[in-house]
C-alpha cells in the first residue's frame, strides 16, 4: 500500500507538471469504474491499442471530442503537447507540430502537416472552420511521417474517422444555441439495406451573426452560415471484402473576416537626413512622400500599435503625388476605433464563400485469412471567393487635388497649365469614378480571391498479419491536384490606382510622349476582376502537382519484446506552374493586356509579337526518399501494468515550389528574372528527426503515463515574405529539439485528470541572413530608407539622400540614389539596395512557443442507475512566441491562457444529452498570429486571434 500511495503521489506530480508522449490524452475514463478504457487507432495503417502503437500520436473520440468542447481544427492545439494553431492572410490555417506547419505562401506551396479524411490526404480542405461532426475519432500524429503518409507530413499528420454504416438502425440529433446569436443543428441516421448494405447520412447546419462589428456600417461582421452533409454507403457481401463510398459537401457563404484587424505603429517620417531638413525639391514637391514606409517596428501588443498607416508611405501615395490627387497623408492624427480585434472599419461587409465536394471510395479484400488488400481512391473538388476591404479602416481625409507642379515643369511651358491642372479636371472635388469601386472621394482599397482546384488520389496496398516474426505492409500511391487561372487569382482593386490610370490615359490621348507609362493603360470597365485590368494587382497562377510514390514498412519481431520496424518511401513529385507577370499599370499602344490568354497544356512560352512579355511556364521534377526505423521494446516492469520504449529515425520531405513574379517597376512588366532581388523558385524542405519515448500503464490500469524526447534536423524550412508585391518564399536551416509528457489517472472510481506538457526549442542555424522588409536599413546610419514609384522601399546612402535634397534635385526621382547613377556622385549601395541583411542566426522558428501546457478534470455523479451529471474543466496555458524568423519587437507574441467548462447531463434510459458549455470563459483574445504586408501597402500587419468568449447549451438525442 505504501508503494502505491507513493507511485500514485510521483505519477500525480508529473501529470501536474504535464504528460505526454503516444496520446493517453485521448484516453477516457469509464464511468463506472477506476480503470482506463483501450483506444484503437491506425495510425500505422493497421488496427492498434493506442499504448501498444510506437508513436507519439493523439487520438480523441467522438466523446472525448464533446466533453472537451473540440468542435473542430482550432481546438487541437488546447488538448495535444507541442501543438500550435492560428488562421492565416489568405483564408487558410498555419497549424504547426513541433514547430513545424505552413511558413510557405505561394500558389505552389504546401502544408507541413498532413490532413486527412479516412486515410485519405486532401490538400485542399477545410480543416480550419468545418466541426468534427459525426466522428468516430481524430488522430493527431507527431513528427515526420515520410512513410505511410508522404511528401507534406514533415511535421505530422492529422486523420479525421468519420462513423462508417452498421447493420443496426439507429442515429441521433442535435440541437444547439449560444450567444452572439448562434444556433447549430447537426444529426445522423443509420440505415441498413439489406444484409450487404447500409447507409449512413449524417449533416451540420451552423449560423453565428458575428464576433465583430463593422464599424463603419454598424453591421455585425465575422459571422458563420455554413453546412455540411456526409453520405456514406457500405457494402460487406462477405466476410473476405468490404467497400464503402463517401461523398461530403460542405459550403459556408458568410461575413467570416478572413483576415483579422490592421495594426500599425504609423511612421512620421524624418525631419532631417544626414543633417539636412526633408524639405520640397526646385518645383515644389515634397520629399517627405519618399521617405516615407508607412508602418514603423514596434511592439503589436502595446496602443501604438492602433494607429492607422501613413498613406504617404503607400502606392496609392505615391501616385496621388504624381497625378496630382494629394500630396498629404490621408491618415494624419487618426487613431482606429477601438483595439478590439475583431471590429474593423469597413465601407463593405466581407464576403467568404467556400464550397467543397469529397469523394472517398475505399475497398478492402482480405486474399487470405493475413493478406489484406486495400485501396482508396478519392476525388476533391474546393472553390472559394473572398472580398474584403484591403485596409479596413476609413481613411481620415478626402482626396484633395493639388496638381503637380513638377510634371508640368519637366515639359514646355506652352503645356504646364495643362498639366499642372489636369486633376482638377480629371477629379473634381477629389471625386473618382472607379469601374470596380464606384465614386468616391477617398481612398477605397479592397481585396478579391479566387481559388479553385481539382484532386485526384490513388492508394494501393497490401498488408499482412502472419502469426510469425515477420509482418510487412506496402503499396503505391498517385495523386494530381490542378488549379486554372480562370479561376485562382488574387486581386487588390484601388481607387488610386484607377485615378492614376486615368490620368495616365489622358495625358497619352493629348500626346503620347506625355504618358508616363508610356501608353494605355486598360481598365476593366466592369465588376468582378477578371485578370484582364491593368488598374488593379492581379496575382494568378495555373498549377499542376503530380505525385508518384511506392512505399513499404517491414516488421520483424525478434522476441516476443523486441520488435523492428524499417519503412522507405519514394516519392517523385512533378510541379508545373504557368508564370504570369504581375502587370498593374503597364500601359501599351493599344491598352490591351501584353500576354496571351492561356489555352491550356504547358507550352515552351507564351509570348505577344509586339512586345517581349511572356508568360514563363515552370516546371520541376523532384525525386526523393524518406522513411524511418523504429525498434520497439516491451519489457516485463514490476511497478507497471503495461510499458513500452521505442526508438525511432524517420525522414521528412516537402517539395520546393515558385515565388509569384515581380514587377520592378510601373510601366514595364517584370517576369521575375531580373531586377527583383530574389529567386523565382525556392528549395524542397528535409527533417531528419530522432526520437525515444515510452508509454506505460499503471497501477492496475487507473494511469497511462507517457513521454517521449526528440531532435530534429531541419534543412531548407520554408518561410515566406512580401518583397515588389509579391510572395517570396526563402529556405533556412534550423535545430529542434524537445519533450513531451502526457497521462490520464482515474485515482478514485468517476473522478479523471489527464495532462499535457510540450517543451520545445527551435533554433535557426548560425550565419544564415535574411531581409526584413519593415526594417530595411537595420538602424544603420549611413542608410536611409526610399521609396520608388512602385511604391516599394530600397535603402540609399543618407549622404547621397541629404546630397540629392541640397541640389533640390526632383523628388519623384531620389529612388535613383538606390542603383546610383552613373556619372554622378550619387553612388549606390550596390547589392544593399533591396536592405540591409539581417543575421537571423540563433532566433526562434514562427509560432513555436517553448511550452505548452494543458490539464482537465471530471466526475461523474450518478445520481441513479440511468442519469448522470458530468462536470468537466480544462485549462490550457501557451507561452510566448515569435511570428516571424526576425524575432523583432513587433514579431512578440503573448503568452495566453483558455479556460473550457462543460456540464454535462445524460439520461442513459432516455437517450438524452444536455450539456452547457463555455469556451473561452475569460474571453481571452490574444494575437496568435501576423501577416506583414508589402512595402507598397505600407507594411501594415494584419492579425489573427482566437473566437472570443462563448457559451450556450446543446440538447442530444439519441435513438
Amino acid at each position: 500500500m505504501k508503494h502505491r500511495i507513493l507511485l500514485a503521489t510521483c505519477a500525480l506530480s508529473a501529470l501536474t507538471l504535464g504528460a505526454s508522449g503516444a496520446c493517453a490524452a485521448a484516453a477516457t475514463a469509464t464511468n463506472n469504474t477506476t480503470t482506463i478504457g483501450e483506444l484503437v487507432v491506425t495510425a500505422e495503417r493497421r488496427e492498434e491499442n493506442l499504448q501498444d502503437t510506437p508513436v507519439a500520436v493523439s487520438a480523441f473520440t467522438a466523446q472525448s471530442l464533446a466533453a472537451k468542447g473540440m468542435n473542430g481544427g482550432q481546438d487541437i492545439l488546447l488538448n495535444v503537447p507541442n501543438v500550435n494553431y492560428t488562421r492565416t492572410n489568405f483564408g487558410s490555417f498555419d497549424l504547426k507540430i513541433r514547430g513545424i506547419g505552413t511558413d510557405v505562401i505561394g500558389f505552389s506551396g504546401t502544408a507541413g502537416v498532413g490532413i486527412s479524411e479516412n486515410e485519405l490526404p486532401v490538400l485542399a480542405n477545410h480543416f480550419q472552420d468545418a466541426d468534427f461532426y459525426d466522428v468516430q475519432r481524430v488522430e493527431i500524429a507527431r513528427g515526420p511521417q515520410g512513410t505511410l503518409y508522404g511528401r507534406n507530413a514533415t511535421g505530422g499528420a492529422v486523420d479525421i474517422i468519420t462513423n462508417l454504416p452498421n447493420q443496426d438502425f439507429g442515429g441521433w440529433g442535435t440541437v444547439e444555441a449560444g450567444n452572439y446569436g448562434a444556433w447549430k443543428v447537426s444529426g445522423a441516421v443509420n440505415i441498413p439495406l439489406g444484409d450487404a448494405f447500409a447507409l449512413r447520412i449524417a449533416g451540420i447546419r451552423y449560423f453565428e451573426s458575428g464576433y465583430g462589428e463593422n464599424l463603419n456600417l454598424n453591421q455585425p461582421v465575422d459571422g458563420r452560415d455554413l453546412g455540411s452533409i456526409r453520405t456514406t454507403l457500405s457494402f460487406k457481401p462477405n466476410d473476405r471484402l468490404s467497400a464503402y463510398l463517401i461523398w461530403e459537401h460542405y459550403a459556408e457563404d458568410d461575413t467570416r473576416n478572413r483576415v483579422g484587424k490592421q495594426l500599425c505603429v504609423p511612421d512620421p517620417g524624418p525631419k532631417s537626413v544626414g543633417g539636412f531638413p526633408v524639405g520640397v525639391d526646385a518645383n515644389g514637391s515634397p520629399y517627405a512622400a519618399w521617405l516615407n514606409q508607412g508602418c514603423i517596428p514596434g511592439s503589436m501588443n502595446s496602443p501604438a500599435a492602433y494607429g492607422n498607416y501613413n498613406t504617404l508611405g503607400t502606392l496609392g501615395g505615391v501616385l496621388d503625388a504624381l497625378d496630382g490627387l494629394s500630396n498629404t497623408n490621408l491618415n494624419a492624427n487618426l487613431p482606429q476605433q477601438n483595439t478590439n480585434l475583431h471590429d474593423i472599419a469597413s465601407r463593405i461587409q466581407p464576403l467568404y464563400k467556400a464550397e467543397e465536394d469529397l469523394v472517398d471510395f475505399h475497398v478492402a479484400y482480405n486474399v487470405t485469412d493475413h493478406l489484406t488488400l486495400t485501396n482508396i481512391f478519392g476525388y476533391n473538388r474546393d472553390s472559394g471567393t473572398s472580398v474584403e476591404d484591403y485596409n479596413r479602416i476609413i481613411t481620415g481625409m478626402p482626396f484633395s487635388p493639388t496638381g503637380n507642379a513638377a510634371i508640368a515643369a519637366s515639359f514646355p511651358p506652352a503645356l504646364a497649365p495643362l498639366l499642372n491642372g489636369l486633376a482638377f479636371e480629371l477629379f473634381p472635388n477629389g471625386v473618382v469614378n472607379d469601374p470596380q469601386l464606384g465614386t468616391s472621394n477617398r481612398a477605397e482599397t479592397i481585396d478579391y480571391g479566387n481559388t479553385a482546384s481539382k484532386e485526384y488520389t490513388d492508394e494501393l496496398r497490401l498488408a499482412s498479419s502472419f502469426p510469425g516474426k515477420i509482418n510487412f505492409t506496402g503499396g503505391l500511391f498517385y495523386s494530381e491536384i490542378t488549379s486554372n487561372r480562370q479561376s485562382t487569382n488574387y486581386d487588390v482593386l484601388g481607387n488610386q490606382l484607377t485615378a492614376f490610370s486615368q490620368y495616365n490615359n489622358a495625358l497619352y490621348g493629348i500626346n503620347p510622349a506625355l504618358a508616363p507609362l508610356g501608353g494605355l493603360v486598360y481598365i476593366q470597365p466592369n465588376y468582378p476582376p477578371n485578370g484582364s485590368g491593368h488598374n488593379y494587382y492581379d496575382a494568378t497562377s495555373n498549377g499542376h502537382l503530380k505525385t508518384y510514390a511506392a512505399f513499404g514498412e517491414v516488421n520483424y519481431q525478434f522476441t516476443n519484446d523486441l520488435k523492428l520496424t524499417l519503412g522507405a518511401r519514394y516519392n517523385v513529385d512533378q510541379l508545373y506552374n504557368l508564370s504570369y507577370p504581375i502587370e498593374l499599370l503597364v500601359g501599351t499602344a493599344n491598352g490591351n493586356s501584353n500576354y496571351l490568354p492561356y489555352s491550356g497544356g504547358f507550352p515552351t512560352s507564351i509570348c505577344t509579337t509586339a512586345i517581349a512579355t511572356c508568360v514563363v511556364p515552370q516546371a520541376v521534377t523532384y525525386k526523393e526518399w524518406t522513411g524511418r526505423a523504429n525498434l520497439e521494446w516491451t519489457p516485463t516492469v514490476s511497478f507497471t501494468d503495461h510499458t513500452m520504449i521505442y526508438a525511432t529515425y524517420s525522414r521528412g520531405y516537402k517539395g520546393g515550389g515558385f515565388n509569384t513574379p515581380c514587377q520592378a517597376s510601373l510601366g514595364s512588366s517584370g517576369s521575375g528574372t531580373t531586377g527583383c532581388g530574389y529567386a523565382l523558385s525556392y528549395n524542397p524542405e528535409f527533417v531528419d528527426a530522432f526520437e525515444i519515448g515510452t508509454k506505460n500503464t499503471l497501477l492496475h490500469n487507473t494511469l497511462t503515463l507517457d513521454g517521449d524526447v526528440f531532435y530534429y534536423n531541419y534543412s531548407g524550412y520554408q518561410v515566406s515574405t512580401i518583397v515588389a508585391d509579391s510572395s517570396v518564399n526563402e529556405n533556412v536551416n534550423a535545430k529542434i529539439y524537445g519533450a513531451e509528457f502526457q497521462g490520464v489517472w482515474s485515482p478514485i472510481r468517476n473522478f479523471t485528470i489527464d495532462a499535457n506538457v510540450g517543451y520545445l526549442h527551435t533554433r535557426i542555424d548560425d550565419g544564415q541572413t535574411s531581409i526584413d522588409q519593415l526594417n530595411l536599413t537595420q538602424g544603420e546610419a549611413q542608410y536611409t530608407l526610399v521609396k520608388n514609384t512602385a511604391g516599394n522601399n530600397c535603402v540609399a546612402y543618407t549622404a547621397a539622400v541629404a546630397e540629392w535634397m541640397a541640389l533640390g534635385e526632383p523628388a519623384s526621382g531620389i529612388s535613383d540614389l538606390c542603383a546610383g547613377i552613373p556619372g554622378t556622385p550619387f553612388v549606390g549601395t550596390g547589392a544593399n539596395q533591396f536592405g540591409v541583411p539581417q543575421q537571423i542566426g540563433g532566433h526562434a522558428l514562427p509560432n513555436s512557443p517553448q511550452w505548452t501546457v494543458s490539464v482537465g478534470a471530471q466526475y461523474v455523479f450518478n445520481l441513479n442507475n440511468d442519469v448522470k451529471v458530468t462536470p468537466r474543466v480544462d485549462y490550457y496555458w501557451q507561452d510566448s512566441s515569435w511570428a516571424r524568423v526576425y524575432n523583432a519587437v513587433n514579431d512578440y507574441l503573448v503568452p495566453y491562457h483558455v479556460v473550457n467548462a462543460t456540464l454535462t447531463f445524460d439520461d442513459v434510459a432516455m437517450g438524452l444529452q444536455l450539456q452547457l458549455f463555455v469556451k473561452n470563459a475569460f474571453n481571452a483574445q490574444p494575437i496568435t498570429g501576423t501577416y506583414l504586408t508589402s512595402a507598397s501597402s505600407a507594411l501594415f500587419t494584419n492579425v489573427f486571434t482566437l473566437d472570443p468568449r462563448t457559451y450556450g447549451a446543446r440538447l442530444t438525442k439519441r435513438f
